[in-house]
């Protein structure tokens, strides 16, 4: 590996999260509207050094929403090597992929989406990125539609490609619409959890599982 590749993953001047070493994977939890998507979108996107690739699984939204959220928060994707995994596109009758832009049935299609998203990291790196952030936006749509242990299996799967590769992987998960213990083993599948809370309007995170970063509540 390259002094380039072995160069921590770092991010947004604003958020309060130190740098961290390829290989890691983090899993993003917090509740609608508390700024856990934009965050966990942020974590893959901004920071960037254009020389990184990127990877999307998107769950709950399009493909083009997705990259049109990606537009509003950090500028885009524009000029960087990147692929999205659509879920949601070929449900509402949409059948039209492309090179950057890989649809799958549904949600439920685990296969399809380990597939494509394997498929989409080999093109990003094949095209000349050596370091590769990948987000999946969100796990709490796939447990709607598969079992608990079969996601903790995909996690587990997914996650050891990223560490394999050097990458930096993105998990986001709504804590409210799943138990505690769910949360905390999928977890346990990641090198550190992101927490995120709205605390009357003001938004914090904390982070767990890395020694080198701060674990008390820092608004972002």
């Amino acid at each position: 590996m390259s002094q380039r590749a072995r160069r921590k993953y770092r991010f947004g001047d604003d958020l309060p999260i130190d740098g961290v070493d390829p290989g890691t994977n983090l899993l993003v939890a917090g509740p609608a509207m508390s700024g856990a998507r934009r965050l966990a979108i942020r974590l893959v996107t901004d920071g960037n050094d254009r020389d990184e690739g990127m990877v999307f699984v998107t769950t709950n939204k399009s493909g083009e929403r997705l990259l049109s959220q990606c537009d509003e928060l950090c500028g885009g994707v524009n000029g960087s090597q990147y692929g999205v995994v659509d879920c949601v596109s070929r449900q509402q009758g949409r059948d039209q992929s492309d090179d950057h832009v890989a649809l799958v049935s549904s949600p439920s299609d685990l296969t399809g989406i380990g597939i494509e998203f394997s498929g989409l990291y080999r093109d990003v790196h094949a095209n000349g990125c050596e370091r590769v952030r990948a987000g999946l936006y969100s796990l709490s749509t796939l447990l709607m539609y598969a079992e608990f242990r079969t996601i903790s299996r995909f996690v587990h799967t997914i996650g050891g490609r990223i560490d394999a590769a050097d990458g930096l992987g993105v998990f986001l998960i709504d804590p409210t619409t799943q138990d505690e213990r769910v949360i905390s083993t999928i977890a346990q599948f990641c090198d550190a959890r992101v927490d995120v809370r709205d605390d009357d309007g003001a938004r914090e995170l904390r982070v767990r599982g890395l020694d080198s970063q701060s674990r008390e509540w820092n608004a972002f």
